[in-house]
């Protein structure tokens, strides 16, 4: 079928619909093709980039009929190729119609549910400024530096000076990154991160080189005065290897919903606060209408969701595999005086002897693990709660919950307004 095509054919095509990535997708002739930076209802001069054996991925040459969708990106540089998000050019209403269809298209595709309850949205609060947490690559060496994101399905690096969708106070630390950088000579760094607490104003700095270069920082907390927007640094060498302290604070601290939360560098936290703040309303509000004995929350990291809904339980169990993250948990829970809940430095297939009737699971973009959904089904909970960044992976996992359990409610959240990712709670019942 695709024999009488190649690339850098060119073609025109009308956009139907918007993908879970940076794409659009129509048809050249009966071939299904992806359109990188494309808006569903455009129509395009399009060129074949990649040919594969059921697609093609294309580019837009010409923009023939812009969609009614289609807006200016707030972002000049997402114009010049920004790599950091990928639906600046969508209007906003349309990016949460597009995530609700995805999620829709994906439960029944994949799941092959014949019946799924009404999806609620929950838009952004704002569409701008909410990320709370960006990481950036470095060009160039001595004497010039620059930062940035890499160039949209390429290596190319776009240098920029600020992010839109970044929160302010990110942006304030930039510049102070680069100075840091060069007043130190730590001119081996490839990346840094920027992770910051909405709550505190605390900006934590990792720097990241590569695996052959071992830097000796001499930089001291007293040193970090001269950076006011920059509240503690640590290093990484290469992308596996360990944070190590060197000046400043340990972790930061951030309060949502009442509950102080301590972060250390290596744990995960929301980097929308207030779509985190959606997440954990809805979890309280489906917890206090059950009132469990014992809940579970099988992957609990920081204590984000156990903490909170620990009011509405009798006892709580929270378990992760990552252990600075259970005992920063463990932490949390003293420091709120929050005295019914224990944490395991484990994982649910490995929880032996407890009963539950609400079982948490909040697994990373891979979903569960099949030993996970299998102890599921042997605890055997009343009431499970999906919270999933991925609707594929979460499609995936029901498969396996579906024959046990039935959707009750559908929530989704839009914690990455200008990207296509965002985040689906799935309220389950035992049948």
């Amino acid at each position: 079928m695709t024999n009488s095509f190649d690339i850098g054919d060119r073609h025109e095509i009308h956009l139907d619909s918007l993908t879970y990535s940076n794409s659009a997708v129509g048809r050249i002739g009966d071939v299904v093709t992806f359109v990188a930076g494309g808006v569903s209802g455009d129509t395009v001069l399009s060129e074949i980039t990649k040919i594969k054996k059921k697609r093609f991925e294309a580019k837009i040459i010409e923009l023939i009929s812009p969609s009614s969708d289609r807006v200016d990106p707030p972002c000049d540089f997402f114009q010049n190729g920004c790599g950091g998000c990928q639906w600046q050019q969508i209007d906003y209403v349309a990016q949460i119609g597009a995530k609700k269809r995805i999620l829709t298209e994906s439960l029944k595709r994949i799941s092959k549910l014949t019946y799924l309850p009404d999806i609620t949205l929950h838009p952004a609060n704002h569409t701008l400024n909410y990320r709370t947490h960006i990481r950036l690559t470095v060009a160039e060496v001595e004497p010039t530096l620059k930062f940035g994101f890499k160039q949209k399905n390429t290596h190319q690096f776009v240098q920029i000076d600020q992010c839109k969708i970044a929160d302010p106070q990110i942006n304030l630390s930039l510049s102070q990154v680069i100075d840091l950088i060069r007043d130190f000579q730590v001119f081996s760094v490839k990346s840094f991160s920027l992770r910051m607490s909405k709550s505190t104003g605390e900006v934590m700095l990792i720097l990241i080189c590569s695996k052959r270069e071992k830097p000796n920082l001499g930089i001291y907390t007293e040193d970090l005065k001269n950076y006011p927007k920059i509240s503690s640094v640590y290093l990484k060498t290469g992308e596996r290897g360990s944070p190590i302290w060197v000046a400043g604070k340990r972790s930061i601290t951030e309060i949502c919903g009442g509950i102080s939360y301590e972060i250390g560098v290596d744990c995960f936290f929301q980097t929308s606060f207030s779509g985190l703040g959606t997440l954990v309303e809805i979890i309280e509000r489906n917890a206090q209408c059950i009132q469990p004995l014992t809940t579970i929350d099988a992957h609990c990291g920081i204590g984000t969701f156990t903490l909170p809904i620990a009011k509405y339980s009798q006892r709580i169990l929270g378990v992760d595999l990552h252990r600075n993250s259970v005992n920063l948990a463990i932490k949390n829970a003293k420091r709120n005086q929050i005295n019914n809940v224990e944490f395991q430095t484990a994982n649910l297939a490995q929880i032996e002897g407890v009963k539950a009737d609400f079982i948490i699971l909040n697994p990373p973009r891979a979903g569960c693990w099949k030993e996970d959904l299998v102890s599921v089904t042997r605890i055997l909970p009343s009431h499970v709660m999906y919270v999933s960044c991925n609707p594929t992976t979460l499609a995936r996992d029901l498969v396996k919950l579906k024959s046990v359990y039935k959707i009750e409610s559908l929530d989704l959240v839009d914690l990455f307004p200008m990207t296509y990712h965002f985040e689906t709670v799935a309220w389950l019942q035992k049948k």
